[in-house]
């Protein structure tokens, strides 16, 4: 499997992906609907919810990257209509020309969003939250990718390809002008509310691509799903002051100490291998307690 097909490549993620396959020697294909900033690889500019194009964008290709799509949360009700339709009708496309292309395995861009985003009324009895944790989609957004893995568990029976969801936290990058940036994060400090909606988790968009790649060379048969987090929360308070100023009503596992995640990522780490390398702090110089490095 050389020639993978990034759906979504020109976005950030997708794009770190793209970078991330062509420097383990992988060939690229990038399915967009608009021109990537830096031009990697092939391109095709297309709109996911026109099938016809992206059947002919993606002949030749071996594999399958989708993470193509609207990603913004629901901000009305019109929005959130809006979103599911272009989500998921992009999504069955890109799922239906693999398989007609013979792709036998699809890695796609779930998300955290499925537990509950953004916690303003429900919870979460337990915490972390792991992929047997209940499905709390709140929105368009989140059903349109709780549809995803439920479509992806039906091709997989019904066509024998294997489908691999990284349910993904908030991508972060080492870019002041990206809205998700790690270089916003010491102003969510003082609000310990402010990031409730994602159980204030993160993930390195580096990251991000290397858990896309273990899952393409993994040996993971079937329909399966992963989260994909940090090893930490990108605050400074401790994780136990967060959950019990915040969210009171859910149970912490007593194993949580200091700043650890409340994704659980160990299905991934034990099943495809992956270990997140990037830290905030790493990113932005800074101590778990948010003063320089270096300061006493």
């Amino acid at each position: 499997m050389k020639k993978i097909c990034v759906t979504g490549g020109s976005g950030g993620a997708g794009n770190a992906v793209i970078e991330h396959l062509l420097a383990q020697g992988y060939d690229c294909v990038n399915i967009d609907i608009k021109a990537p900033k830096t031009r990697h690889c092939a391109f095709h500019e297309v709109d996911m919810t026109d099938y016809k194009s992206v059947y002919d964008a993606m002949a030749g290709c071996d594999g399958l990257v989708h993470f193509a799509g609207n990603p913004e949360p629901d901000f009305n009700h019109w929005d959130s209509a809006a979103r599911f339709n272009n989500n998921t009708v992009a999504l069955f496309n890109a799922f239906n020309a693999a398989q007609a292309h013979g792709i036998k395995k699809v890695v796609w861009a779930s998300s955290e969003t499925i537990f509950g985003f953004p916690f303003e009324t429900n919870r979460q009895k337990t915490l972390p939250v792991s992929e047997t944790s209940e499905a709390q989609p709140q929105g368009g957004y989140a059903l349109s990718k709780a549809i995803s893995e439920t479509l992806a568990e039906h091709m997989s029976k019904l066509y024998g390809m294997t489908f691999i969801g990284l349910r993904l936290s908030n991508v972060l990058y080492d870019d002041e002008a990206a809205v998700p940036s790690f270089q916003k994060i010491p102003g969510y400090w003082e609000d310990l509310p402010h990031r409730k909606f994602n159980l204030w988790g993160y993930i390195d968009s580096r990251d991000t691509a290397r858990a896309v790649r273990l899952a393409l060379e993994s040996d993971v048969k079937g329909a399966e799903v992963f989260n994909i987090a940090a090893k930490d929360t990108l605050m400074r308070q401790p994780t136990q002051e967060l959950v019990e100023t915040v969210m009171p009503q859910s149970d912490l596992d007593p194993k949580i100490a200091g700043h650890m995640a409340l994704l659980d990522c160990s299905k991934a780490r034990e099943v495809l291998g992956f270990e997140p390398e990037y830290t905030w702090q790493d990113v932005l110089g800074l101590n778990q307690d948010g003063t320089p490095r270096g300061d006493s």
